[in-house]
C-alpha cells in the first residue's frame, strides 16, 4: 500500500466519509476512526481504528483513543464512528469530547451506511443521507497512486493469512533447498564473516523488491530464510525509514504472503514495523498479531505490539535513527 495522498482536500462530512478507506486500504465498517490533524490546514497525521465496544466498555476505549491522539502530538482531531449502534456510537463520541482538550475537536460525526449525524445545534435529528462509492475523487486519487482499497477489514487480514495449498507445498520445497544452500554457507562462512555474506544475497533481492521488479519464488524464500538470523534481520530492520517505509511496506507485504513456518515470524514482523512507520495501524496490527500466532515469544513482534497499544509516536523512532545512526 502506498502512502495516502496528501493533496485531497476533503469539504464536509460525506467526503470524510468517502475518504476513510484511503486511510486504512479498506472500508471501516463498525467502527470508530480518529485522524490526527496539525496545522492551520489540518493536514492528517496518525489514524487509528477500533471496532465500536460494548456499551460498559465506552469509557475505557474513549481513554485509549484519547491517550493515542495526545501521544501522537495531535493539535486537531477527527472522529468518525461507522455504524448501526448509533446510541453507543453518540455516547463514545461524546465521552472522547469531554476527554480530549487541549486537542481541538475538529469534526465528530457518526454514520450508519446510508445517513449521518452529527451533535452540532440544529443538526437534523433524522440525519442527512449520503452515498459512499469506489469512484469518489478521494479514492480513485488513491488507486491511481497505487493504493488498493479493500472491502472490509477481513479482506486485509486475509491478505495476511498463511499461504494454502497448492502454492504452500511448493513454497515449502523451495524453502527446503534453498535452506539446503544456506545451511551449507553458514558451514563455510567464519562467524564474523557471515552477516556481510548473508547480505550478499539478500541486499539485491531487497534493491530489486523495493524497485518493483518481479521477485522469483526463490528471491522470496531465500530473503524470508536469512531473516531468521537476527543480525541478518536487522540489517534489513535498519534500512526501513520514513523514506523508504512505503516501499518497504510494499515489498515485505508481498514476501508475508508467500512465507512459510519456520520463517515467518521474522518477516511478518519487519512488516508490522514498515506499516507502523507508515503511520498505517491496521496493517501493522494485523501483521504482528500473526508473528506471534506462530511464535508467541518472538521479541520484535512484542516489542510491536506494546509500541501499538501504547500509541507510541513513529516520530520517536525517527528522532532516535537520526540522533543515533546505529543498527537498532
Amino acid at each position: 500500500m502506498t502512502q495516502t495522498p496528501s493533496v485531497y482536500t476533503a469539504h464536509d462530512i460525506p467526503d470524510l466519509l468517502n475518504t476513510l478507506p484511503t486511510l486504512f486500504g479498506f472500508w471501516p465498517q463498525e467502527s470508530l476512526v480518529a485522524v490526527a490533524t496539525r496545522g492551520p490546514r489540518r493536514r492528517f497525521g496518525f489514524r487509528m481504528r477500533v471496532d465500536i465496544p460494548a456499551r460498559e466498555s465506552v469509557q475505557d476505549l474513549a481513554g485509549i483513543v484519547v491517550g493515542h491522539l495526545a501521544n501522537q502530538g495531535a493539535e486537531g482531531a477527527i472522529l468518525i464512528a461507522v455504524t448501526q449502534q448509533q446510541e453507543i456510537a453518540r455516547d463514545l463520541l461524546a465521552a472522547i469530547e469531554r476527554q480530549l482538550p487541549p486537542i481541538t475537536v475538529i469534526v465528530a460525526a457518526r454514520a450508519d451506511g446510508e445517513r449521518y449525524w452529527s451533535d452540532e445545534p440544529g443538526f437534523p435529528t433524522e440525519g442527512i443521507a449520503y452515498e459512499t462509492s469506489d469512484h469518489h475523487l478521494a479514492v480513485v486519487q488513491a488507486i491511481a497512486a497505487g493504493q488498493q482499497i479493500l472491502p472490509d477489514r477481513q479482506a486485509l487480514v486475509d491478505r495476511f493469512a498463511a499461504v494454502q495449498d497448492p502454492r504452500r507445498a511448493w513454497m515449502e520445497r523451495a524453502a527446503d533447498e534453498v535452506l539446503r544452500e544456506v545451511v551449507a554457507l553458514i558451514a563455510r562462512t567464519p562467524d564474523g564473516d557471515l552477516t556481510p555474506a548473508a547480505m550478499q544475497q539478500v541486499q539485491p533481492i531487497l534493491d530489486r523488491g523495493l524497485a518493483g521488479e518481479r521477485l522469483t519464488d526463490d528471491e522470496l524464500v531465500r530473503f524470508s530464510i536469512w531473516m531468521s538470523s537476527i543480525a541478518v534481520r536487522d540489517e534489513v530492520w535498519y534500512q526501513i525509514t520514513a523514506e523508504t517505509a512505503d516501499a518497504m511496506l510494499a515489498f515485505l507485504a508481498l514476501v508475508s504472503r508467500s512465507v512459510v513456518p519456520p520463517f515467518e515470524a521474522a518477516v511478518l514482523s519487519l512488516t508490522a514495523f514498515a506499516a507502523w512507520l507508515t503511520g498505517d495501524g491496521a496493517q501493522s496490527l494485523i501483521a504482528v498479531e500473526r508473528a506471534l500466532e506462530t511464535d508467541e515469544t518472538y521479541s520484535m513482534a512484542r516489542l510491536i505490539l506494546q509500541m501499538l497499544e501504547g500509541g507510541v509516536s513513529p516520530a520517536h523512532w525517527l528522532a532516535l535513527q537520526a540522533a543515533k545512526p546505529v543498527s537498532p
